[in-house]
């Protein structure tokens, strides 16, 4: 996933919440104002300029909180203050006004700091009683149960839009902790596979160094009637290739995680694929190869056996994410160029999850780069998967 998507999803989410509250805004004003005429005697410029001021609070209050709060108690209270009591409805808090402040209360909770949804709730139910106790005259107990009602379910939606937005706040914590988390993991695994690289390169280079050291060492006495100065060069190789051959291993103790022991087996290269295809055939895979060009393509030693590992490795991947899936491996060694590409169809039966892969195609991508090659790794449109590198030819074919 890339670091847009997560940005690009967000907006979608800020445009539709725009969208919804503009439309509950519209619909509340086309309630409320005639409501307000006709049920409660207000005025109908001041129904509607007060209803307007106190429902159009409610888009305000995704950009400018605390604003939009402190104009929605002013207008709800000038509202309630110029509607008249009536046994036929629910008084002070009507209905409409009553929701449109649960709407207010609930997105000052969600966006904004407590504090600030506490304090417009507290200030709209303070308002509301203080014009119970000015105007309610013979309708005290049904203000008092109307207020009560409102107090109590504002109190819930004041609740639970606290209890989302720290949820929310939390969520976000934990994605971030997870995308910080999986970008170690991602830099450490690099960070082992480069070390893994160095060992290759050691035992890749080792070998070639040490039959320099002996051809050098004995070269004297195989070629037989050198002359002094001539020995004495033979010798100095020798020595520079040993000197060589101690700082390579000094290095790789350097490099060598706790733990880890020496590598000792020969290492594979493009001539091993067709043992390793065989390998997984056996195993009860339906993998084919299939070679074109050179059977000993021109490559260096490290990119050989990187070409091996990518084999290896998409091969790993199919059968672990693709089982019962055919496989295809094609391996073009022309023009100068080695070109791997292992196909995958899709998966016959339900893939095994096993919590913590992902990151066997970050470590490839690290060994092919180092070998100076480019792979890409990718979904294809019938539902499989496909992974292609490419190797540049660094020597001559070996004869033979």
């Amino acid at each position: 996933m890339s670091t847009s998507e997560p940005v690009e999803r967000g907006r979608r989410s800020e445009a539709w919440t725009w969208v919804i509250v503009s439309a509950v805004a519209l619909t509340l004003i086309s309630v409320q104002v005639p409501l307000s005429a006709t049920i409660y005697g207000v005025p109908l410029a001041a129904a509607f300029s007060l209803t307007v001021l106190h429902v159009g609070a409610l888009p305000l209050a995704l950009r400018w909180p605390t604003a939009a709060g402190v104009i929605s108690v002013v207008a709800v209270s000038g509202l309630l203050w110029l509607s008249a009591p009536t046994p036929e409805a629910p008084w002070p808090w009507a209905v409409a006004p009553e929701i449109t402040q649960f709407c207010m209360v609930f997105l000052l909770a969600f966006r904004a700091p407590w504090q600030i949804a506490s304090s417009i709730f507290g200030l709209s139910a303070a308002g509301s009683i203080v014009i119970a106790m000015v105007h309610g005259g013979g309708h005290a107990d049904a203000a008092t149960a109307n207020i009560v009602v409102f107090v109590s379910i504002g109190a819930g939606v004041l609740g639970i839009g606290i209890a989302v937005r720290q949820w929310r706040r939390i969520r976000r914590q934990l994605v971030r902790e997870q995308r910080i988390n999986a970008e170690e993991l991602s830099r450490r695994v690099i960070a082992e596979e480069k070390a893994r690289l160095a060992r290759d390169l050691h035992d890749v280079i080792a070998h070639s160094m040490s039959v320099i050291n002996v051809q050098a060492a004995s070269a004297p006495a195989r070629l037989g009637g050198v002359d002094t100065r001539t020995a004495e060069e033979f010798a100095d190789i020798a020595t520079q290739a040993r000197t060589a051959l101690r700082e390579m291993r000094g290095l790789l103790d350097a490099l060598r995680v706790d733990g880890d022991a020496p590598l000792v087996e020969p290492q594979h290269g493009l001539a091993d694929i067709g043992v390793l295809v065989r390998q997984t055939a056996q195993a009860g895979a339906d993998v084919r190869l299939e070679w074109i060009g050179s059977d000993k393509p021109a490559l260096s030693a490290i990119a050989d056996l990187a070409a091996y590992r990518v084999v290896q490795e998409a091969l790993s991947n199919a059968l672990r994410h693709a089982p019962g899936a055919a496989i295809r491996v094609a391996v073009e060694a022309l023009d100068g160029m080695v070109v791997i590409r292992v196909r995958n169809e899709r998966a016959t039966t339900q893939a095994t999850l096993v919590a913590g892969g992902g990151h066997g195609l970050v470590a490839m991508r690290e060994r092919v780069r180092s070998a100076g090659g480019t792979v890409l790794a990718a979904a294809t449109s019938d539902g499989g998967f496909e992974v292609a590198a490419e190797f540049p030819a660094t020597r001559e074919e070996a004869s033979g």
